[in-house]
């Protein structure tokens, strides 16, 4: 067999080609990964995950914003529950009349505050406080 020169020159056979090309081959992956170059991968990687970072911040601000502006009403008791103290004379069906003004089924209502209360029945009490469920329009 030949010492034939390989493709960077050296020959195959000798030990101080091997020792050069190693040499050659460590200079070059220094060369190629210097730390200033290092340092701008680094920056340009962390640059990139803020933005993306930011994304998702904004994604999120603005999913919340959009349900909050979906959900407004001018009439803040439209979302909270209301108390109300059983009369004399009351039944689940005068109270949810009473209670809930504009176009409802009343057997519905009386359902909500049954079931809301956990009533067994339609039975009530006078004195006794009951739960106004809110009610969707």
């Amino acid at each position: 067999m030949t010492d034939a020169p390989s493709r960077n020159g050296l020959v195959a056979g000798s030990s101080n080609g091997a020792v050069a090309s190693a040499r050659e081959q460590a200079a070059q992956s220094r060369r190629r990964f210097s730390p200033e170059r290092r340092r701008r991968t680094r920056r340009r990687r962390l640059r990139g995950l803020s933005r993306l970072a930011l994304l998702v911040l904004v994604l999120v601000v603005a999913v919340w914003v959009g349900t909050r502006v979906a959900n407004a009403t001018s009439n803040p008791a439209a979302f909270s529950e209301h108390t109300y103290a059983v009369r004399n004379g009351d039944t689940l069906w005068s109270v949810a009349n009473r209670a809930y003004a504009g176009n409802h089924d009343t057997r519905r209502l009386v359902f909500l505050i049954e079931r809301r209360n956990h009533l067994a029945g339609a039975d009530i009490r006078p004195g006794e406080k009951l739960i106004l469920p809110i009610v969707a329009q």
